[in-house]
């Protein structure tokens, strides 16, 4: 597999993660379960080095969903885990709440990222008023910087490699352990060790 398709393969690792921590309607659940996937699970064969494990155990957990009666109960496990919860959120999707300060939404974190998208002129695309340190919207961003310096400016180069590695590492690491401590649904918290290895694998390019 060559360079670029090796990119074009994490790219691709970074919309997989945007579409399910976003929170799919069930005929998106399938088309990943029938393509996406198997797809992503036959390229990875060919990335030297990168950990396949993650992937085929999304596509088991999708595939084992169909099996058992659909996708229906990963809306509620989504809401669970990410939006409302007796108790407590387990992982809320926002980088302020999982910092080593105070987790709180619209930290620090949250008004870094706004300069971010205001100075490359892009806006937020969720429907609803999110904090911009949610975790698709910097997948996203990491998207943009990557496809601009590999694709089309390569004067731009290392500023995605920059912003995966000292912004949302760390952050994705402690939000992954958050995920995995509270007894998930499989197919999210193998999405959230494929975002850590996405991650990581980019920091080593």
């Amino acid at each position: 597999m060559t360079v670029s398709d090796t990119k074009t393969f994490l790219l691709n690792l970074v919309e997989l993660c945007v579409t399910v921590f976003r929170g799919p309607d069930a005929d998106t659940w399938s088309k990943m379960a029938d393509s996406g996937l198997p797809e992503l699970l036959d390229r990875v064969q060919g990335i030297p080095g990168f950990p396949a494990a993650p992937v085929r155990g999304l596509a088991k957990a999708l595939s084992d969903c169909r099996r058992t009666g659909g996708f229906s109960p990963l809306e509620t496990e989504y809401v669970r885990l990410f939006i409302a919860c007796p108790g407590g959120v387990p992982a809320p999707l926002y980088q302020s709440c999982h910092q080593d300060t105070q987790p709180r939404t619209m930290g620090q974190s949250a008004l870094d990222m706004q300069s971010r998208l205001d100075e490359a002129g892009l806006e937020i695309s969720l429907p609803s008023n999110e904090p911009p340190d949610h975790l698709t919207i910097e997948l996203e961003y990491l998207f943009f910087l990557l496809s601009e310096e590999w694709f089309r400016d390569a004067s731009r180069a290392g500023r995605g490699i920059d912003f995966a590695s000292t912004v949302m590492l760390p952050w994705v690491r402690r939000f992954r352990n958050a995920v995995a401590a509270a007894d998930p649904h499989p197919v999210f918290l193998h999405t959230a060790d494929i975002a850590v290895v996405m991650l990581e694998a980019l920091v080593k390019t």
